[in-house]
This record gives C-alpha cells, sequence and structure tokens, in this order.
C-alpha cells in the first residue's frame, strides 16, 4: 500500500476529479460511507449511542456531515457542531451541509462571543465524538478556539474517531502541531498517509483503517510515488514457492565474517537467519582460535578458521583467504560482533573494496567505515547498510534526536548519495533503495529490544540475497519477517522477555503465509 504526503494525496484527489471526472462529491459519499462501517466495526453499539460530530470548515467538514447523514438515518441521536459559521463553507462540504439542513439533523453553531464552558456542556453530554476539524492539509501550529477544543476532546471519556487524521497531526511528518486529537480509531482516505505510521503520528491516531473511496488503480500506479507500507498484503507474491527440484547447491551460499572474544553469539545468530530463511550453504569466517567453540556451537553452518589479531578478531593478514573463498558465492554478511581493534577495522575496509559480491554490513562494520564513506560507492557489488539509530548519527555525523526526527529524510539521502539499500532500524524500520524506493516496516514488538536481534536481522537479508533476491526486495522481506515471526512469539502476551533465538523458530511459518499467497498476488511494480 502507497504511504503519501497531503499533497500527494491532494493530487491524487485532483486527477481524480478533473481527469478522470468521478465528482469530488462522489469520493467524499464514498468516503463517509466506508468510514461508518469502519467505526461500527470499532464501537459495535455506535447507532444507539448519542453522536457529536464537531467540524470545521473544510473537505474534512464535509466528510463529517455526510457521517452525519448516515448516523441520522440509521436513528443515531446525532448532532453537528460547526465550529466556523456556515457561510464559510463551500463546494462540496456546503453541499453537504445544506442536505444536513433540509434532513433536520441538529446543528449548533459556536458562538467565540459566549462563553466556551458553556457550550462545550452541549458536546461532552454525547457518548462518541467524531473529529472532523482539520484535514491532513495542516500545516501551521494549531491555536485558539481550535486548540481549546482538542485539548477538551481529549479530556473525554468517551470514543474518539478522527475522520481521515487527528485534527492537529501533520500528515508528512507525524509531528503534532501544538496539540493533535489522540483517536480510539482513524479512518484515512484513499490511501496511508506518512504521519499516520511514524513516530509521534502513529500513537494518536488508535486503530487506522484505510478506506477505498473510488481513485482507480491507474490513477494510483500512474503516480509515480515510491513508497509503501510494508505489510504482508504489500509483500504477497514476492517470495515464490520453491521448485521442487532445488537443492542447497542452488539456494545461495552466505559467508558471514563474524565474531571475536566474547561475541561468538552473534556470528551464531547471523548464520541461524541466514539458514532459516531459506540459504543453502553458509560458510562462517571465524578467528582461529575460536573455530572450536563454533563448530560446537553451529550445526548447519560451516566454519573457515581464519588469522585473528592479538585480541582474537579476524586479522587483516585474512584478506587472501577471504577474498579467494567469496569467488563464486552469492553474499557476504560482515559485522557483527568482529570487534573495533584496529586491525579488524582495517581488514573490513579493504573487504568493502575489494569483495565481489553483495554486502550485507552491520554493527562493528558501519564503525569501520564512518569516515570513509566513499568506499561505499567504490564497492564492486550491491551494499546493505543496517545501522541502528546511534549508528546511523555516527555515519552522517549527526546527533540521534535529529536521526529521529527525520527517519524517512536521513535514510532516502543516505541511500541516495552513497548508491546503497539501508535499513534504519527501529520502530517502523524503514528500508531504502539508493533508485528511490522507500518502505516503512509494519511489523515487531517492544519484546525485540533484546541483544542479537540485528545479528539474526543481518543474516536473514544476507540469506534472501544468496537466493536472488534484490537488495531492495531481500531488505523489505528480511525486516518484515523478522519483525512478524517476533509478533507471532509474543502477540498479547508481554512487551518483554523475547530472546533473539527465541524467533528463529517462527521464521518458516511466517515465510509460507507469504508464499502461499505468490500466485493470486498482483504485481507489486518492483
Amino acid at each position: 500500500m502507497l504511504l503519501v504526503t497531503a499533497r500527494e494525496m491532494a493530487e491524487l484527489d485532483r486527477k481524480t476529479i478533473h481527469e478522470i471526472g468521478i465528482p469530488g462529491i462522489v469520493l467524499m459519499e464514498n468516503a463517509a460511507r466506508g468510514a461508518a462501517a469502519f467505526y461500527l466495526d470499532l464501537v459495535p453499539d455506535l447507532f444507539k449511542r448519542r453522536i457529536a460530530i464537531v467540524a470545521g470548515t473544510g473537505n474534512n467538514a464535509g466528510d463529517g456531515f455526510v457521517l452525519a447523514r448516515i448516523f441520522h438515518d440509521r436513528g443515531a441521536p446525532t448532532q453537528v457542531f460547526c465550529l466556523r459559521p456556515p457561510e464559510r463553507l463551500q463546494g462540496d462540504a456546503l453541499t453537504n451541509f445544506s442536505i444536513l439542513e433540509k434532513m433536520g439533523v441538529p446543528v449548533t453553531v459556536w458562538d467565540e462571543g459566549m462563553d466556551f464552558n458553556t457550550q462545550w456542556k452541549g458536546v461532552a453530554e454525547n457518548h462518541v465524538l467524531v473529529d472532523a476539524i482539520l484535514g491532513t492539509g495542516l500545516k501551521r501550529e494549531v491555536q485558539g478556539l481550535y486548540r481549546k477544543v482538542i485539548e477538551s476532546i481529549n479530556a473525554l471519556p468517551v470514543p474518539r474517531l478522527a475522520v481521515d487524521i487527528p485534527s492537529g497531526l501533520d500528515a508528512c511528518t507525524g509531528k503534532v502541531l501544538g496539540a493533535a486529537v489522540m483517536a480510539t480509531g482513524t479512518a484515512t482516505f484513499g490511501c496511508l498517509k506518512i504521519g499516520q505510521v511514524i513516530e509521534p503520528g502513529m500513537d494518536y491516531v488508535g486503530r487506522l483503517h484505510v478506506v477505498d473511496i473510488g481513485i482507480p488503480r491507474d490513477v494510483i500506479q500512474g503516480s509515480g510515488i515510491q513508497r509503501w507500507w510494508a505489510d504482508e498484503t504489500f509483500l504477497k507474491g514476492w517470495l515464490k514457492p520453491r521448485h521442487p527440484g532445488v537443492h542447497k547447491g542452488t539456494a545461495g551460499h552466505v559467508c558471514v565474517l563474524s565474531g571475536s572474544r566474547g561475541k561468538t553469539g552473534a556470528a551464531a545468530l547471523v548464520c541461524q537467519g541466514a539458514s532459516r530463511v531459506g540459504a543453502g550453504l553458509v560458510t562462517l569466517f571465524i578467528p582461529d582460535s575460536l573455530n572450536s567453540i563454533l563448530e560446537v556451537k553451529l550445526t548447519e553452518a560451516m566454519t573457515f578458521p581464519v588469522p585473528e589479531t592479538e585480541e582474537r578478531s579476524p586479522s587483516p593478514s585474512a584478506l587472501p583467504r577471504i577474498l579467494e573463498f567469496l569467488q563464486g558465492k552469492q553474499v557476504l554478511a560482515m559485522g557483527p560482533g568482529i570487534s573495533l581493534h584496529q586491525g579488524t577495522q582495517e581488514l573490513v575496509r579493504q573487504v568493502v573494496g575489494q569483495a565481489r559480491c553483495p554486502l550485507v554490513l552491520d554493527a562493528d562494520a558501519l564503525t569501520a567505515i564512518v569516515g570513509h564513506l566513499p568506499l561505499l560507492g567504490q564497492a564492486r557489488g550491491p551494499v546493505i547498510v543496517t545501522p541502528h539509530p546511534g549508528e546511523m548519527a555516527r555515519l552522517t555525523e549527526q546527533n540521534t534526536r535529529e536521526i529521529q526526527e527525520n527517519r524517512l529524510e536521513v535514510a532516502s539521502a543516505f541511500s541516495r548519495r552513497h548508491g546503497v539499500t539501508l535499513v534504519l532500524k527501529g520502530l517502523r524500520t524503514i528500508i531504502a533503495s539508493s533508485d528511490g524506493r522507500l518502505a516503512v516496516n509494519s511489523s515487531g514488538n517492544p519484546a525485540m529490544a533484546s541483544g542479537g536481534m540485528g545479528d539474526t536481522l543481518t543474516g536473514m537479508i544476507a540469506g534472501l540475497v544468496a537466493q536472488g533476491y534484490g537488495p531492495f526486495e531481500a531488505a523489505c522481506l528480511g525486516v518484515y519477517i523478522h519483525g512478524a515471526a517476533a509478533d507471532r512469539c509474543m502477540g498479547a502476551v508481554a512487551t518483554r522477555g523475547l530472546l533473539a533465538s527465541d524467533a528463529l523458530g517462527e521464521i518458516p511459518a511466517v515465510i509460507g503465509r507469504l508464499e502461499s499467497s505468490h500466485h493470486a498476488a498482483p504485481s507489486c511494480g518492483l
């Protein structure tokens, strides 16, 4: 599903109305009817409750007026509160307001000359509140009457149902513009808005539902927007079921450079992640003195001892053996637990510049390229980097707060500038491709905040690359499957207590769901 900005959504509406010829009032009707169905699912006894619809003056208000008509027709006691005089309405919103008047739906027009609390009592006595005040075009901070109304709405102990977007939320960034409605549920129209699925906006939308308002598929597909919400529906069809004749030699060979003294667990998790997503063969480059440990710890993966430093981390002298073994292999995953030893860091940089296969760089390998970013552009194969926000801050010479407040922009700019696929980890992980494609991941839960999770993900992405998936596709699939496996482990059980190794066993079930939908899935245009 597409993720759009407010401007992009407005352009989709414009093309539908003016180029295709579907009247705006039809789109408004479709939006309200879809929203009403969603709200009824959210509040099953909705039509038995007293409903207040608080409206502004734009199309968001028009959607609210149609909802008022629908609720009134279904016998629900419904009252509309207009925060501005009806004379300020125009277009489709004005048309639907006029219909309300003819139907006798009670309408109260706010009088700013009167006491606020006296007027608010009329709203507060209702059992459901519909927010139809401000839409997705909001750019300025909410002030005055609108702000006071929003703050008062949030104080009501009733379901708060947002029309398209909670009033006061920036549709593009998810930032709160002064004050925003804390919705129980949001019915958004046409496409998901970026600000609804990233922090802090995701905390304001409540349960989120996209209403199909009738924008033709050709209009959406022809928009040129390359930004998606990566959920199971979007990823359907990406994982192709294997041919019965496949064998380990044709299912891809993953090489892993990972592990040092005290960090052998990281190496094991990378290898297990690669194996679990279906890599046919996995070989771990491991410091010679640690080989016996990994041979016991790993059953399916092979080990390849390499020269080590005095700290028992991979030594620069290992480079020729590594490069020779990499010939004919499909991918190298590098970084987790290899240490910050100066010699090991130099080895990483040499491998990045000389290896001919695709690379997945994580953890200590990312530290090695800080200050050496031109190496990414010199790599001889595709590169996927998987930083968490702190690592991203070091790579870009920013602070973590700046990264977190501008995650999409930072990820997109870095991937384009350095020609890599970037996986910016964290809540709603972002996957950005150098060709402009970008996805926001939908899966995962707070219990994933435990050591080793990133190591497993590195192996999973590498395992998918080894099987022939492109860097962007492998990253999207790896991130989603990883989070969905963790969701299967925890569900609603708890928000902590999950080990990185726990999720490994759930990976095949998630893959099975994606594989089973392959033949029925439409093209994703990738």
